[in-house]
This record gives structure tokens, sequence and C-alpha cells, in this order.
């Protein structure tokens, strides 16, 4: 009988959002300015409700990860949600476009989430996922097994932070699995030497780290644009604030924010790729932003 209702209630959903009219491109444009310009709650409310069939057929894609039809549409909706406020008509792209990367996105996590009884965030997920592709490739190009000097290069980390990925990837497989896992046992052969193996810093610390050079990188920055990275971010010791508070803070309308902020997350990734960092701190403020 629960089934029956639950197979009910989202026929019943799919049948509704399917009477929902589609939008053209140019009244596409003038909701997503009126979302920017005016955080009209309206015209969020329509963008939202006319891509929610985008979601669905996006949600189809995920049926055989293990999740079921109803909780990967929720997921989708959340990052088509974050689409509709970070959308910019002034790039000119349209909005399907856009919205598809964050929907997959979110959907991508949660499927990622369903098996693992530990939460990893997102920046270290990529991480992980960048040593399993680096180490692939390095061991075609040398023909033997990468030193973790070679890997920590070629994935533009410090070596001592090669072994926090290690053994979080060693934990979430773990966990995926009901068994315990050591280091070695991943499938990531790379040769660790003696002196590689340094005692670990947490991901805590690690995020901090990063933290602490953008704001002594934001020392170099004109103060309006260090300004407002600051009050987006949270790095003034305050809650991170949306545009529109910001633009209230030093006077300026939320678009003109948003430029400023936009100008000034490029310079920093810049910077960032400049240093032997990995750049988890840009990741991070893009996986923060709201707006």
């Amino acid at each position: 009988m629960g089934r029956s209702d639950v197979r009910n209630d989202l026929e019943l959903y799919l049948d509704d959002i399917s009477r929902i009219a589609l939008l053209s491109a140019e009244e596409e444009k003038t909701l997503a300015w009126g979302v920017i310009n005016d955080s009209c709650v309206d015209c969020k409310r329509k963008m939202i409700q006319a891509n929610l069939r985008l979601v669905v057929s996006i949600s189809k894609q995920y049926l055989r990860k293990g999740m079921a039809l109803q909780d990967l549409i929720n997921e989708g909706n959340i990052g088509l949600i974050r689409a509709v406020e970070r959308f910019d008509p002034a790039l000119g792209h349209r909005f399907s476009t856009y919205a598809t990367w964050w929907i997959r996105k979110t959907i991508k996590q949660a499927v990622m989430e369903f098996g693992q009884h530990l939460h990893v965030p997102t920046y270290m997920r990529q991480r992980m996922a960048a040593w399993d592709r680096t180490v692939k490739e390095l061991e075609a190009k040398l023909d033997r097994a990468p030193t973790a000097e070679e890997l920590a290069d070629a994935m533009n980390v410090p070596r001592s932070k090669l072994r926090v990925i290690q053994r979080t990837m060693a934990a979430t497989q773990g966990a995926s699995t009901g068994t315990a896992r050591d280091d070695e046992s991943t499938g990531m052969d790379v040769d660790m030497q003696p002196d590689d193996l340094f005692e670990p810093a947490t991901i805590i610390l690690e995020r901090r780290e990063d933290v602490e050079k953008m704001r002594e990188l934001l020392q170099d920055f004109e103060p309006l644009a260090a300004c407002v990275l600051r009050m987006r971010f949270g790095l003034d010791g305050r809650s991170p604030r949306t545009l529109k508070e910001a633009g209230r803070e030093v006077g300026l309308t939320r678009e003109r924010v948003r430029q400023i902020e936009q100008a000034a997350l490029e310079r920093l990734r810049e910077a960032f790729r400049d240093r032997p960092v990995f750049g988890a701190a840009g990741r991070q403020a893009d996986h923060k932003r709201a707006g």
C-alpha cells in the first residue's frame, strides 16, 4: 500500500509539472534579471517551475545508482534552485545549459553520500577523484607506480597532504563496504617512501590553511574588492552575507556587488594558481556562494 501511495504521488507530481509552459529565451532573461536586480520571489518561482521537467529528465539517468526516483528529483530540485539564484543572463547562455550542471552536481553528490556513513566534504571528494585519475595517468606514462613526490607535483598539492587524501579514501571505502580498510588496500598504488609518511593534518586544519592564504592574498586587493569577498565568504569573522546584504553595507546595488565579486574571484583563482596550492579555497568560495 505504501509503495502504491508513493508511486501515485510521483505520478501526480509528474502530471502537474507536465502542464507548466516552458519559457522562451526572452522570458527567461526577464525573469533572471528580476531575480538578480529585485530579488523577485515570483520571478524565481516561475523559473524553477518552468524547469522542473529538466530535473526529472536528468534524475532518470541516475536510477541505477540505488536511490529512488523521488529522492533523486528532490536532490535535483535543490540544484535547480541554486542555479536560479546564481544564473547570470548577461553571459548569453540559456538557463537550461547552466542549470544542468548544478542539477547533476547535487544529484551526484547525493548518490555519492547515499552509500557512505562518513561525510566527506565536496572538495575532498574532488581530490580523491584527482588522485585516482592522476595515478592512472602517471602509471601509463612511467610504466611503474609513481612516487609520492611525482604524484604531489602532478596534483599540485604538498606531499604532506597526500596522506590525508589516502586515509580519507581508505575510510570512505571501508564505510561503504562495512569493512575496515588500511591505506595499502585502497587500490591506489603509490610508491610512498618512509620519509613521505608525515603525520597528517586534519581536514579542518587543511581548509584553515587555505583560508589563511586567501586572507593574505586579499591584502593586495583593492579595498572594495577585498571587503566584498570578506563579507560574501565570512572572512571577516561574521556569517557570509548575501549579495543584497553586502550591497546594503557598501552602498551598492546587488548587481554591482556581483560584478565586483566575480572579478575579484577570478583574480583570486589566478593568485592561487601561481602558488603551490591545490586551490581548495577557490572551490570552497564557489560552494559557499549564496545570493
